[in-house]
């Protein structure tokens, strides 16, 4: 039985400390796959290509359908049974990237760090209660702080066009990787980690160079005022 047959609802065990929400590498397989089936088989929605797919989709076509908002669930209770999953890696990432070039890039990480199908990513797709998002009181006791805190390594997961770093949540977590909990940080794209012979010029270099984390955005105003405040040493409740 692979990690997507669905067990009875409610689940028996909440994991309450989302540092323990990470998804194992074999999980991730999983979901891709079983993503690619619906997508080929035309059971998702008309006219979706499995090259296309982004973490968007994976949300509102697969995880909100299959976990019911009357016994909600991040993902990875749903998939772990129960078992704490601790986080290895934190990834930071841009929901619009296409998840078929999101797992290129983790089975090559994967790869290069000789990682086995046991090897746990931190990824709030997987990790938050999709159908009721608990962001804390401060940015602190965010799950994404939390997740971030105890990790081996952050990582900034990038398509061409460098997008990541135009959401705000990202340079978040990029700041208090860097700044905060001096964590080492990597860059990944699907054609491998940046600064390797195998990335060392092409778009992706170049956006970064061209990028301006002041233009980033949030989603919601209050985070877009709480992580600028933050990020500039400021009270994050001013203004």
């Amino acid at each position: 039985r692979d990690s997507t047959t669905r067990p009875r609802f409610p689940i028996e065990v909440k994991l309450e400390n989302p540092s323990e929400r990470a998804i194992s590498l074999r999980q991730l397989r999983d979901m891709r796959d079983y993503c690619e089936r619906l997508c080929k088989t035309r059971l998702l929605k008309p006219g979706l290509k499995w090259t296309q797919m982004t973490q968007h989709d994976i949300v509102q076509l697969v995880i909100k359908r299959i976990i019911p908002p009357e016994h909600s669930c991040s993902w990875v209770e749903f998939v772990a049974h129960g078992k704490a999953q601790e986080r290895m890696y934190f990834c930071s990432h841009y929901w619009g990237e296409y998840f078929r070039d999101f797992m290129v890039t983790i089975d090559a990480h994967a790869a290069h760090n000789g990682e086995g199908l046991r090897a746990n990513y931190w990824i709030c797709v997987y990790a938050v209660n999709q159908h009721q998002i608990e962001l804390g009181h401060r940015l602190c006791d965010s799950p994404f702080y939390r997740g971030l805190q105890g990790s081996r390594a952050t990582l900034l997961m990038l398509d061409k066009k460098a997008d990541a770093l135009s959401r705000l949540w990202c340079v978040f977590e990029l700041n208090e990787t860097l700044q905060k909990l001096k964590h080492p940080l990597e860059v990944w794209t699907p054609l491998g980690r940046v600064g390797t012979g195998l990335v060392s010029s092409g778009p992706v270099l170049q956006a970064l160079m061209r990028v301006d984390t002041r233009k980033a955005k949030a989603s919601h105003p209050v985070d877009q005022r709480s992580i600028m405040n933050h990020v500039a040493g400021l009270d994050e409740n001013q203004g």
